[in-house]
């Protein structure tokens, strides 16, 4: 595998108005293949460092780069457009309520890829029911059962194909089983290439898929720190 640095955060700190997190610099390189889990001790830190990594918090000094591009650089089209490679789990669930849960899903590639709608929806369908989902769900996101909402996001995270996935606390909360089918899933898009940020606030609920974890992180008071957990 050719080793490409998808995401590179260098001495990137956050401007102190547009964002939650701690006003230091934070550095990560994550490579082609790679998997890092970074413990936070809150969701919306989260959500603020998986929003620096999409391009979404200004930066007062420093640079992240995403496929080779700054961020800073690029203009509208361009921006969403390299964000069309980017799935990601939202935390508070980025749904809009007045479209059915399978629009949902099916959106973002719509709007983004040109993938063939048949082809979208039959890939949809293919990881519903990896997910436990007995096809796209038709109901709006308020009338769907949490669990059934954390399936349909992964579903959506995962949808297309991307390059980077930045998956904010899948199922915690939830039975830890159900993680299983989602580390089949990344396994096999690690080895594809896809790189792989990972959100908790338990190091521990990754223990099942720590081979395939590359760098484990905390979001401490001066930035991201590596942590050994061998």
């Amino acid at each position: 595998m050719v080793d490409k640095i998808l995401l590179n955060i260098d001495n990137a700190k956050p401007s102190f108005v547009d964002s939650p997190l701690p006003y230091t610099p934070y550095n990560l390189k994550l490579r082609a293949g790679e998997c890092v889990v970074i413990e936070t001790s809150g969701m919306e830190l989260s959500t603020a460092l998986a929003d620096l990594c999409s391009g979404i918090i200004k930066l007062d000094r420093g640079s992240v780069k995403f496929e080779g591009l700054d961020w800073s650089s690029l203009n509208e089209p361009r921006i969403s457009a390299l964000r069309g490679r980017i799935g990601r789990i939202f935390q508070q669930g980025g749904w809009v309520d007045m479209y059915p849960v399978a629009i949902n899903i099916l959106m973002p590639m719509l709007h983004h890829s040109s993938m063939d709608i048949e082809k979208l929806t039959d890939q949809a369908l293919v990881l519903c029911r990896i997910f436990g989902l007995p096809g796209l769900p038709m109901d709006t996101p308020r009338h769907m059962l949490p669990i059934d909402l954390q399936r349909a996001a992964c579903v959506r995270a995962l949808l297309g194909n991307p390059d980077l996935l930045l998956l904010e606390h899948p199922f915690e909360g939830f039975s830890e089983e159900l993680l299983y089918p989602l580390f089949e899933l990344l396994n096999t898009a690690q080895n594809k290439g896809v790189g792989v940020i990972c959100f908790t606030q338990q190091f521990s609920l990754w223990n099942y898929y720590s081979e395939r974890v590359t760098h484990w992180m905390q979001l401490q008071e001066k930035g991201l720190v590596s942590v050994n957990l061998k």
